[in-house]
């Protein structure tokens, strides 16, 4: 069926939703897994190579409708697809980004329902990595541009599509690369890009018995972090006091247990306070006890609670633990990985000393990789143009700007002064654990949240980048 957007256009959204499910599926179904050396982490699929046959993929269905994209690689099979839809006018104004990552996270295949890579449509929803992170926006985002470059509008920016790799690691093999290397990919001669449009936020949310949609506008930053322990090495039949896998576990629990401060920013306690949770920013500093059991209280979704919380701190959750290599061998050498993840305002190395404080001489703390976070205007333009599409779609719903507690590539492109906003839009039944499923087994997304979101994508995208009439 057409449908006329708001500003004339005739799009036929019945069609262009069904090209969208088609790209998620195959996408799903190369196993562009992160790291590509993790075979165990791809369902017995070869990684190798994976993200490099996904840009190759965008590339194909651009090129297919007349939109100039290539791959590039950082090194064999690391691929990022680039494609540009120009602007129109003489006298452009600077772009913008569309902006997604084509790698994903590895899989327990044994967990899941179903083929982690298969790609399944069933009873109206697709399964598979990639389905949330994030192979719907890319299949979205792909959608967008065809239907722009189908409609012949006059644009007044070039529209920039950007699907990179590594972003799972941090980017160094894709948005942090090319930022680098080549940041007149994200830029057009009018200037660097206006705006960038990515993953995570627009999402539906429901909370007594009201819905709303987020609008990402900032995240928190990104400190991951090594803790080393050193022992005597032994035989195991003879224990003693300096056994390396001993201590870290010891600074690891330490660590764990620690209560991290509440401290509340402006966006978080207008966010909190726009969800009727403002109890819960008023207590969160003064009494953590009460702000938790407020917390508990008036939300239902553990997961939910759990989102929210970590907006309220900085967070450190141990994921990786190594020591020893043999049962009969007490180990010399054990480290530990933490993902740490902090408010606009850490000061990062006082946070590792304060772990460090904890850890005591059971181990070291040093930072692997460090990433500040990110925020950008809740007033810009295309901020309103994302509420007044959403409204348009859902009137009874309210939009609310958020802080995400995970980290993106819009760290990389804030380098070049680009400001990026989360917007996927997806309306979502409560049935949905749209946050759990993040990482996790049986991803998953409602061919119905596509169906909703795409035109509301590229509503704002139009108007965002349409030339005046």
């Amino acid at each position: 069926m057409a449908v006329r957007s708001s500003m004339g256009l005739r799009i036929d959204w019945a069609r262009a939703t069904d090209e969208c499910v088609t790209h998620l599926r195959e996408l799903i179904r190369i196993p562009s897994v992160n790291p590509p050396t993790l075979r165990d982490g791809a369902a017995g699929r070869d990684p190798a190579g994976g993200e490099s046959a996904a840009a190759r993929y965008c590339a194909e269905v651009l090129s297919g409708a007349g939109i100039h994209a290539e791959v590039l690689e950082t090194e064999a099979g690391r691929g990022s697809c680039f494609a540009r839809l120009p602007a129109t006018i003489d006298t452009p104004e600077p772009p913008l980004i569309l902006l997604s990552h084509l790698d994903v996270v590895p899989v327990d295949a044994e967990a899941w329902s179903r083929d982690p890579f298969g790609g399944e449509l069933v009873d109206g929803v697709v399964w598979g990595r990639g389905a949330v992170d994030m192979k719907d926006m890319v299949a979205m985002e792909l959608s967008v541009l065809l239907a722009l470059r189908r409609s012949g509008a006059e644009l007044r920016r070039d529209v920039i599509f950007a699907a990179v790799a590594d972003e799972e690691a941090g980017g160094r093999a894709g948005a942090q690369h090319w930022v680098d290397a080549r940041p007149d990919l994200f830029a057009s001669d009018a200037g660097p890009a206006a705006a960038a449009l990515n993953e995570v936020g627009g999402y539906s949310i429901e909370l007594n018995r009201h819905r709303y949609y987020t609008i990402q506008v900032a995240e928190k930053g990104i400190v991951w972090t090594r803790l080393r322990a050193t022992g005597t090495p032994g035989h195991g039949s003879m224990p003693h006091n300096d056994n390396a896998a001993e201590k870290l576990a010891h600074a690891v629990s330490r660590i764990a247990s620690a209560q991290r401060p509440a401290r509340v920013t402006p966006l978080v306690r207008d966010f909190l306070a726009a969800l009727g949770l403002g109890e819960v920013a008023e207590l969160a500093e003064r009494t953590p006890n009460a702000a938790a059991s407020a917390l508990e209280r008036l939300v239902d979704d553990p997961v939910l609670r759990r989102s929210f919380d970590a907006m309220l701190r900085d967070t450190v959750t141990p994921t990786v633990l190594q020591a020893g290599s043999k049962v009969n061998v007490i180990p010399g050498r054990a480290t530990a990985e933490l993902d740490v993840r902090t408010l606009p305002g850490t000061d990062p190395a006082e946070l590792l000393a304060s772990l460090q404080h904890i850890a005591g001489d059971l181990a070291t703390v040093d930072a692997v990789m460090s990433m500040p976070p990110v925020e950008a205007s809740a007033q810009a333009e295309i901020v309103e143009l994302m509420r007044v599409a959403l409204l348009a779609a859902d009137p009874d719903a309210t939009p609310l700007p958020m802080m995400i507690t995970p980290g993106t590539d819009a760290k990389a492109l804030a380098r070049l002064g680009i400001p990026t906003y989360g917007f996927a839009p997806l309306r979502l039944g409560a049935d949905v654990p749209f946050l759990a499923l993040f990482h996790g087994h049986d991803e998953r997304i409602p061919v119905s949240a596509l169906e909703f979101g795409l035109p509301v994508l590229f509503e704002v995208v139009h108007r965002f980048v349409s030339a005046p009439a």
